[in-house]
């Protein structure tokens, strides 16, 4: 498909919800991960071989232990963390409003920036 067609781009939308439920429980979490860490290799071979833009997205988890901050985790473990070449957090603000943060990239530094989702597509929020 990718030798024929012109794709420039692949989105897997919530890659780990795939893995956890194909392999459950602590029991299966080496096999998840073995799994997941050659499906993600796969995915950067896959992007270099044709010149294409692989975006992922993540479920996160809470984290019980955390009193003050962020008390969510990317679901994962460090598989996605080294796999992955940008790393945007989205979360929900007020309202309408969204933050997406770059908590990783190799040539860019760690901002946020607020946004909003309408009918229009994506906007700067309003003042």
């Amino acid at each position: 498909l990718l030798q024929k067609e012109d794709i420039k781009l692949v989105v897997i939308d919530s890659v780990t919800g795939h893995f956890r439920s194909e392999y459950p429980g602590r029991e299966s979490l080496a096999m998840r991960q073995q799994k997941l860490n050659r499906h993600m290799h796969e995915l950067n071979r896959i992007a270099g071989a044709y010149n294409i833009a692989v975006y992922v997205t993540n479920q996160v988890m809470a984290r019980p232990d955390v009193f003050w901050g962020d008390a969510t985790a990317p679901v994962g473990g460090h598989i996605l963390s080294h796999a992955s070449t940008h790393r945007v957090y989205l979360r929900k603000s007020k309202g309408n409003l969204r933050i997406a943060k770059v908590t990783d990239s190799p040539c860019l530094p760690e901002a946020e920036a607020v946004f909003s989702i309408t009918e229009q597509g994506i906007r700067d929020p309003e003042r």
